[in-house]
């Protein structure tokens, strides 16, 4: 058992981002301002992991140079306020399965990402290379065909409709495809500078 604890871990953390992304969605068709929102989000977090913080780690952290604290800076900064703050603007114009989507897709991006900086290499002919390739396709592929094609709308049981997302966009008079698409490159920036994050640590 205790060998599937990392996977249970990674199915909850998923589990988790799903429902993330349903709440937002919902918080910001029922007129939440999304910069307000990612400072709640934040504040709670902070508030809820400062005790931990406080009581295990004040003793063995070691002393912070002002250029490690500048550099910590600049990563929260566009790591999280920035990707945050993109993400909640793209949000509003698209859905919370297109979030998820583009989620799925920010292992792709870092690798770019480290592909430019010269992190990370790409060698085509070998089997991890082209393992690597079919993932990239499949993920990409995955992610443009809930971006692009919008199926039809399925009548579950339930009669309350927790995301009403076409009647922000149609009282705001915006073009459904158009800002579905505007929605799809807002996400993309914000996975961007999500993966820019993870690639700088």
């Amino acid at each position: 058992m205790k060998g599937n604890n990392p996977y249970l871990v990674v199915i909850a953390i998923q589990a988790i981002y799903a429902a993330m992304f349903l709440l937002s969605k919902a918080a910001f068709d029922h007129g939440m301002n999304n910069f307000i929102f990612v400072f709640y989000r934040q504040a709670i977090a902070t508030i809820f992991l400062t005790p931990f913080t406080f009581f295990f780690e004040w003793k063995t952290a070691p002393p912070m140079p002002f250029w490690t604290f500048c550099k910590i800076f600049f990563l929260s900064f566009f790591g999280i306020t920035l990707s945050l703050d993109i993400y909640g603007i793209g949000l509003i114009y698209t859905s919370a399965t297109l979030a998820a989507a583009t989620t799925n897709c920010l292992p792709v991006i870092t690798f770019f990402l480290a592909l430019l900086l010269r992190i990370e290499s790409l060698k085509i002919k070998t089997s991890s290379g082209i393992a690597k390739l079919i993932g990239i396709v499949a993920c990409l592929a995955g992610a443009a065909t809930l971006a692009f094609y919008k199926g039809p709308s399925f009548k579950l049981f339930s009669h309350f409709h927790l995301l009403d997302s076409h009647k922000s966009l149609q009282h705001q008079g915006y073009s459904q495809s158009g800002a579905w698409i505007k929605g799809c490159f807002i996400m993309l920036l914000s996975n961007t500078f999500f993966g820019l994050w993870l690639v700088l640590q």
